[in-house]
């Protein structure tokens, strides 16, 4: 019985080791949104989410051991942008990645940072929006934390980011700037304003 027991244990070990055991966390298609009061969505407006090549080419980096990070191929902040397109597209009637020819009335840049450690292998996000009106007006700044325990961070960084991203776009949808934004029509700014306050966010990469 005592062998069965190692047996069993080595087994249990070997399979947490593999990923067996770890957490598979739902897709961001899958998140539900909480209701707008009195505001059906998706909202009439266009949205253009602003990534610089920083962002879309940042990776992953793990704390291989107390001393030693590594760098990973698993480009994080290209997952936090098309988490933010799934979860924002739930919201808004048309969301575009680095698209100004939408003629975008909200321009969001998100923030974003996973952590994953081998010791605890527990994969950490912290996320931010950042939304404007096309021609610059604050809209407001929403964060949120998100922890899944026990999880790969091989696979699941972009559901990990679709779980932290769900309170910043539903306090962005319930904020009384959009509300007040909503009640005018959602007008669209002048080009010219629009044009010269999107020059400030710096180079527009197209998406490859």
């Amino acid at each position: 019985m005592a062998a069965k027991g190692r047996i069993a244990a080595m087994a249990l070990v070997t399979a947490t080791l593999s990923g067996c055991l770890y957490q598979q966390l739902p897709p961001p298609e899958t998140v539900t949104l909480a209701p707008v009061p009195g505001e059906p969505l998706p909202f009439k407006a266009r949205v253009m989410i602003y990534a610089g090549e920083q962002d879309l080419t940042r990776t992953l980096v793990i704390q291989a051991n107390r001393t030693q990070t590594d760098e990973t191929p698993v480009k994080d902040g290209l997952l936090m942008t098309k988490a933010a397109k799934t979860l924002l597209s739930k919201g808004f009637a048309q969301v575009e990645i680095n698209n100004p020819a939408i003629r975008p009335q909200i321009v969001v840049k998100l923030y974003g940072k996973t952590t994953w450690a081998k010791l605890d292998r527990d994969l950490k996000i912290g996320c931010a929006i950042d939304a404007w009106t096309a021609d610059g007006i604050p809209l407001g700044n929403f964060g949120a934390r998100y922890i899944a325990e026990q999880t790969d961070y091989h696979d699941e960084v972009e559901a990990a980011y679709g779980q932290c991203l769900k309170k910043p776009v539903e306090d962005l949808l319930n904020s009384p700037a959009l509300a007040r934004l909503a009640g005018a029509g959602f007008k669209d700014p002048t080009p010219t304003a629009a044009e010269a306050w999107m020059r400030t966010l710096g180079p527009i990469p197209q998406m490859r």
